[in-house]
C-alpha cells in the first residue's frame, strides 16, 4: 500500500513538473518567422555593448557546449558609444570569426568593456584587442578591411533587421521561435529551463 501511494505521488509530482514546464506561446516564445531552417540552430544576437550580454555569456557558453553543432552568434550594431562604432564593432566579430579566434576575442572584448570599465570605442582600440589575442597588426588591417569581412558583417545585420531585433541577448531558435527570456524570471533553474525550452522548439 506504501509502495503503491508513492508510486502516485511520483507520478503526480512529475506531471505537475511538466505542466510547470510546459512553453506557452507569447509568454515563454513568440513566431518571429512562418517557416523554420531546414537544420537545427541556435542564434544568439547580442551586442559588446551589451552588459546584459556579458551577463548572459556563462549561460550562451552552457547552450554552445549542449548544442555545439547548433548554437551561433550574431553581433549587432544597435548600441555604440560613438556614431559609427557599433558597426565598427560587428566588423571586428565578423574578422574573429574568420580567423577562429571568436572565444578569445569575445573575452577580452567583454572583460575590458565590462570587468575594466574601459570603453573600447575606437577602431585603434579594437585592434589593440586583437594584437593582445595574437593578431598581427598588419593581419589586422588586411583582414577587418576585407571584402569578405565587411559582407559577413552586413549579412549580421540583415539577419537582425529580418528578425527585428530590437533588444539583447536575444535568442532564436530554427529562425523561427524567439525566446521570450522575461518569460523564465521566475525559474529556479534558468540554464536547464531554457535548454528544454530551445529542445522543445527545435522539435515543432
Amino acid at each position: 500500500m506504501f509502495l503503491r501511494t508513492m508510486v502516485v505521488l511520483f507520478v503526480t509530482l512529475m506531471a505537475t513538473t511538466a505542466q510547470a514546464k510546459e512553453l506557452i506561446e507569447n509568454e515563454h516564445f513568440e513566431v518571429v518567422d512562418t517557416k523554420a531552417t531546414s537544420e537545427p540552430e541556435i542564434i544568439e544576437y547580442f551586442s559588446f555593448y551589451c552588459i546584459a550580454c556579458y551577463r548572459f555569456e556563462p549561460i550562451a557558453k552552457e547552450l554552445a557546449s549542449t548544442y555545439p553543432s547548433a548554437f551561433k552568434k550574431s553581433h549587432t550594431s544597435g548600441l555604440s558609444p560613438k556614431p559609427g562604432m557599433g558597426r565598427k564593432m560587428t566588423q571586428a566579430y565578423a574578422l574573429a570569426l574568420m580567423l577562429n579566434k571568436e572565444q578569445a576575442i569575445s573575452e577580452r572584448i567583454f572583460k575590458q568593456q565590462f570587468g575594466q570599465r574601459q570603453s573600447i570605442d575606437t577602431q585603434d582600440k579594437i585592434k589593440d584587442i586583437f594584437v593582445q589575442a595574437g593578431v598581427s597588426e598588419k593581419d589586422f588591417e588586411r583582414g577587418y578591411n576585407s571584402f569578405s569581412v565587411k559582407a559577413r558583417a552586413k549579412q549580421m545585420d540583415k539577419d537582425a533587421r529580418d528578425k527585428n531585433i530590437t533588444g539583447t541577448p536575444t535568442l532564436i531558435v530554427n529562425g523561427k521561435y524567439k525566446i521570450l527570456i522575461n518569460g523564465f524570471r521566475d525559474s529556479d533553474d534558468l540554464v536547464g529551463d531554457l535548454k528544454l525550452a530551445i529542445g522543445q522548439l527545435m522539435k515543432k
